[in-house]
């Protein structure tokens, strides 16, 4: 989420980019994607349907799954705490109701070109082999500043649900610009996820795998770039496009259980907005 409540608040603010405060925001998007699934025996998402809800209050919003409150710091910076669920469950069950959530049509999303490289180590284990992963609940806090046509943010996350007991945080940047084609949106992300997280989702114990593939988690770094196109139609109808790129690190692909370094995700359809 890079709220746009302070886009509200900022010069960038434009027509349609800007947020009415106590009103319900709901969209739709019908179209065909996929999101690879970055384990051994793990199902590809396929995004056909992709919901979009929001709503800003004075005090509060609900954005996508994720509910939180934010104070305006400055005219161009704003600080948001933040609950969600963790997104790290989705690979492991294709129903995990954070999967279509996560996706902002309108706002565009990220790629998925075929750069999937897969691993061959002797001693893969299988999604089927492992006990199921736990549904995390996180609380964060959320910086979001817009300086020289860039927008920032910075955030930091903690188990508050007692699941995975670790905390990740990212710090990236996104530009948008209008042309004749439509709107664009490009952005870049640098993700850190502690040892405790990582060990969690990807660790393998004894109760789950012979003792030569056992993997205890370390801290993990990802980097991830996104690509969004939007071209309006009518009002409420228009066309999207959302690519993203997600680089995992060796504290992922170490583990017997990660068959790929890569997760990609693409979609393209039309969107509607209901409200």
């Amino acid at each position: 989420m890079l709220s746009p409540l302070l886009w509200a608040n900022t010069p960038h603010c434009q027509e349609d980019d800007c947020i009415v405060e106590q009103k319900w925001y709901i969209s739709g998007a019908l179209g065909y994607g996929q999101r690879s699934n970055p384990l051994n025996g793990g199902n590809r998402l396929e995004l056909v349907v992709l919901p979009e809800i929001y709503y800003y209050s004075k005090h509060w919003f609900f954005d996508n799954g994720r509910v939180g409150s934010s104070i305006v710091l400055t005219s161009d910076t704003q600080l948001s705490i933040i609950g969600q669920f963790n997104q790290e469950k989705g690979y492991f069950q294709q129903w995990f109701s954070g999967n279509l959530l996560q996706f902002e049509s309108n706002a565009l999303t990220t790629p998925q070109v075929s750069l999937t490289t897969d691993r061959q180590a002797p001693a893969q284990v299988a999604l089927s082999q492992v006990k199921d992963r736990p549904t995390a609940f996180d609380l964060g806090l959320q910086l979001d500043s817009s300086h020289y046509g860039l927008l920032w943010q910075l955030a930091y996350w903690t188990d508050i649900s007692q699941q995975h007991h670790g905390q990740y945080a990212s710090v990236g940047a996104r530009r948008g610009w209008h042309t004749v084609y439509g709107k664009w949106q490009l952005s870049a992300h640098l993700h850190w996820k502690s040892a405790q997280l990582i060990n969690t989702y990807y660790g393998l114990t004894a109760l789950e795998v012979p003792l030569h593939q056992q993997y205890q988690g370390r801290d993990s770094w990802q980097t991830e770039l996104r690509l969004n196109w939007n071209k309006p139609l009518t009002e409420r109808l228009s066309l999207l496009v959302f690519l993203r790129y997600l680089q995992l690190d060796s504290a992922m692909t170490d583990s017997p259980l990660v068959r790929s370094d890569n997760v990609t995700t693409w979609f393209g359809g039309v969107s509607y907005r209901f409200f």
